[in-house]
Formats: structure tokens, C-alpha cells, sequence
């Protein structure tokens, strides 16, 4: 008898089976065992290559949150939306997953006004009236350096005669009656006579009116009234910090100590070379453009004060309002809070002081059209959200006359000079922030989330990466 022919007995009931019987048995049960092993295996090697595809999504998510943030083109995370997360969906579908990324200002070192070059709130503005006009100027070019918010863009929203060109930023706007990324959203079509700079930048939305994007700065208003001026040896009118109810005297060169200055019901008309605070470069990130020779000596004995800090911040209450009449005002920076500020119209009344009772149709800081040209320069934010600028002719000293960002309620860009450089723009400053970037990756019903610790400064210049981890 062959091998194939032996027997065996049963256990159970002692009859003889044949081999190839047993055999059977047994390979039955090794291939139910292998296929349950390679099924198994191939359910886990499913689930390792779908976490693998989202793991790679999720992190493209990050390359392109960073990528976002250094363009600027993040910019609604500068805005109270980065407090508790703002997101942008991720423009394409990667490895069979979406992909969602959020962005969150880490603590409370970040205005909401910050790296932002014009906001324009239209606060009041009847909508047959405009909020950003430029005119003038023989058709030159006026450029915005850094992201431009524009409360809202239809209908009489805009009134480009002069070409408006925004460099290194996109045209933001809210849309309060729809989600801003739903495809029923009728996006506007570009205003007439606007370009961007790069062709790649374009207009994106907000869902939250002006009022809920942005806070005005926190104050430090005196109360106390100023001192009167000092004459010094070299012919300089020396002004310090305080509380102003009249002009201030004006000599032919006029400098105002660094700190704090609130002039109530003062319409302030600058004819003479007025400069106030002293530039900190290495800490501020700003230099003094305006030429005040009269004054250095003011200005040293200033620097070199004990605990004298830099800049000033001229805080407008009532009817105060600044208008440049062939003179030059130069405003250097100041820290207040998280954000450096040049000059501030005043949301409310307190104890000594009161709100700013301008609105739409008054100017609350112009310069004179026609010959010369003025100089305005402040290197901090302008914030008056309820009242007009108007630029008439300055010059371009300065590279730009407002370095730290305008938020009004209406911008008039008439006659600037400005025909290669810039009238407002965002000047790269000592405030960074930390943004938290989540990138989650979802696949049917499973999801996995990549996290970045970014730091930034105002201008978008990302300055390192903190860490790059897999939440989950």
C-alpha cells in the first residue's frame, strides 16, 4: 500500500479513515487560517496606506498654510477670525482626501489691525457714496503695500479715476448674507483701474462685518494738561506728552517728545516742520525721513532721557482733526499694547476725555492739493474708522506716508505725487506672532491632523518654525 493509502483510526469511534481524508482536514484548515491571516493583513495594510495618503495631505495642508501666511494672503488670520481659528478650505482634493486648514494667533502679542496696509470700514457711508477714490495727480499710479480690506465693493463702492495698484496683497472684503467659500457666493468681478502685484493676488471674502474683524488699539490717553513749549538754544519749540484744548504754538522747527498727546476739540493745522518721537531702529524698525536739523539736539537729550521710550501717539478727541498746510509732520513709532500707533480718533468718551465726533464726510487727517508738495509721514497706524483721509500732493521722502497701516472710513487718494512708491503701506515691525496652522485630512470617515507653530512678523516674513507634529 502506498503512503496515500494508509489508514487511520478515528478517534471517536475507532473506524479507519483514510489518510488523504486527515490531510484534507488539516490543509482545509491551514488555508481558512492563511486566507483570515492575508485578509487581516490586507485590511491593516488598507488602513496603514489610507493613514499614509492623509498624512501626506495633511501635510501638504501645512506647506501650504505657511506658504499662505508668508504671501499674506492669510491675512484674515490677522484678524479677530484668528482668535478662536479662521479657515480656508485647501484648493484641491489630495490622495482622496480633503483637506481643511486653520489658522490661530497663539496669545494676545497681535492686534487685529496689524499687517494690514488699508482698511477701509465705510462705516455710515451711504452706499450711492464711495470709500476708496483716487483722482488727480495727472493719472499717476497710487500703490497699497500689503493686504486691502474694503468693507464693501458693490454698487457705488468704488471711484478709481487715478489707477490703484496693491502690491504684496489681495483685495479683502465681507460678505455678511453668505458663507464667503460657498459656490452660490456671487463674487464681484475686480474693481475698474485696480491691478495687484503680483497678477496671482485677487479679491477674497470675510464673513463678519468691519466692527467684528477689527479692534481698535488699546489707549494711553493723558489727561493732564501739557506744559507749555520751551524755546531751546538751537531754535527748536520743544512740546511734551499731555493734554492739549488749543493749538499748540508753532515755531519754525517743532519737535514733540516721545509719549502720549490728546488734543480735544483742536483743529490742528500743520505749516511748519513738526517731528514727534525719536526712532528706534533696532527695536522699532523705523528711521527718522523728515530733515528737522533745528531740532537734533532736542531729539538726543530726549533719546538718551531715563526710561524715554519711543514714538508718540496723538490720540484726537471731539472736533480735532490734522491738516498738512505746507508743512511736514512726521510721527515716529509707538508701542501701544500689541500694536504700534501713530495717530487715533478716539471710539468713546472716559474721564477727561471724549470720543471723536467726525464722521464720514469730514476729514479727520488731509494734506493741501497743489503746489508744494507736503510731507506726511507716520510710522505707525492711523486708525480714525469713522472719519475720511484725504491725500492731496505729498511727496515721496519717505518711500510711503503711512508706513503702519490706515484704517478709515472712507480713503481719498487725490493728487499724490506718488508715481512709483508707495502712499500707504505696511512697514515690517518688532511685533511678531505665533499662528498655530492645523491641517486636517479627511478620508470617508477617518481624518488625521498635522499641527505647525509658526512665528511671523506684521508683514508676513515667516521667522522660524517652531515644531511639526501629527495630532492624531
Amino acid at each position: 500500500m502506498t503512503s496515500l493509502s494508509k489508514s487511520r483510526r478515528h478517534p471517536d469511534t475507532g473506524s479507519i479513515l483514510p489518510m488523504v481524508m486527515v490531510m484534507t482536514v488539516v490543509l482545509s484548515a491551514m488555508v481558512v487560517g492563511l486566507a483570515t491571516y492575508v485578509t487581516s493583513g490586507l485590511r491593516y495594510s488598507r488602513v496603514v496606506e489610507e493613514r499614509a495618503d492623509r498624512l501626506a495631505a495633511a501635510d501638504g495642508g501645512l506647506r501650504y498654510g505657511v506658504e499662505r501666511l508668508q504671501l499674506q494672503a492669510y491675512a484674515g488670520c490677522f484678524t479677530s477670525l484668528g482668535n478662536a481659528g479662521y479657515k480656508i478650505p485647501f484648493p484641491a482634493v489630495v490622495n482622496g482626501s480633503t483637506v481643511e486648514v486653520t489658522c490661530r494667533k497663539a496669545g494676545t502679542g497681535f492686534g487685529d489691525v496689524q499687517g494690514w496696509a488699508v482698511i477701509v470700514t465705510g462705516e455710515n457711508v451711504p452706499t450711492n457714496q464711495p470709500i476708496l477714490l483716487s483722482q488727480g495727480g495727472a493719472g499717476r499710479q497710487k500703490l497699497l503695500g500689503g493686504p486691502v480690506y474694503v468693507s464693501r465693493t458693490r454698487g457705488a463702492a468704488f471711484d478709481l479715476k487715478a489707477p490703484v495698484e496693491i502690491e504684496d496683497g489681495d483685495l479683502w472684503y465681507s460678505d455678511t448674507t453668505a458663507k464667503c467659500e460657498s459656490v452660490e457666493a456671487d463674487p464681484p468681478g475686480k474693481p475698474d483701474n485696480m491691478s495687484f502685484k503680483p497678477i496671482l493676488r485677487g479679491m477674497l471674502c470675510l464673513d463678519r462685518p468691519w466692527d467684528v474683524l477689527f479692534t481698535a488699539p488699546i489707549v494711553s490717553i493723558p489727561t493732564t494738561a501739557a506744559p507749555l513749549p520751551v524755546l531751546d538754544a538751537s531754535g527748536c519749540t520743544v512740546f511734551s506728552p499731555g493734554k492739549y484744548i488749543s493749538h499748540p504754538p508753532l515755531g519754525a522747527a517743532n519737535y514733540f517728545k516721545s509719549g502720549e498727546y490728546y488734543f480735544e476739540d483742536v483743529p490742528l493745522v500743520i505749516d511748519r516742520t513738526v517731528v514727534a518721537g525719536w526712532a528706534d531702529k533696532p527695536n522699532l524698525g523705523d528711521v527718522q525721513f523728515v530733515q528737522n536739523p533745528k531740532c537734533d539736539n532736542a531729539v538726543y537729550a530726549d533719546r538718551t532721557t531715563p526710561l524715554s521710550k519711543p514714538g508718540a501717539t496723538w490720540y484726537l478727541g471731539g472736533t480735532s482733526s490734522i491738516y498738512i498746510d505746507k508743512g511736514k509732520l512726521e510721527i515716529l513709532r509707538r508701542r501701544q499694547g500689541t500694536s504700534v500707533v501713530s495717530l487715533q480718533a478716539l471710539d468713546a468718551n472716559g474721564s477727561g476725555f471724549k470720543r471723536s465726533s467726525l464722521g464720514w464726510n469730514a476729514d479727520i487727517l488731509s494734506t493741501k492739493s497743489g503746489s508744494p508738495s507736503q510731507d506726511m509721514i507716520l510710522h505707525g497706524l492711523a486708525w480714525a474708522p469713522r472719519a475720511t483721509l484725504t491725500f492731496g500732493n505729498v511727496t515721496n521722502v519717505a518711500d510711503g506716508q503711512l508706513l503702519g497701516g490706515a484704517a478709515f472710513a472712507r480713503i481719498d487718494l487725490q493728487s499724490s505725487a506718488s508715481a512709483s512708491n508707495f502712499v500707504i503701506r505696511v512697514e515690517s515691525g518688532p511685533i511678531p506672532v505665533t499662528v498655530v496652522l492645523d491641517a486636517k485630512a479627511t478620508q470617508g470617515s477617518s481624518s488625521t491632523t498635522m499641527r505647525a507653530v509658526v512665528q511671523i512678523n506684521d508683514t508676513g516674513t515667516e521667522q522660524a518654525i517652531n515644531s511639526w507634529r501629527v495630532l492624531d
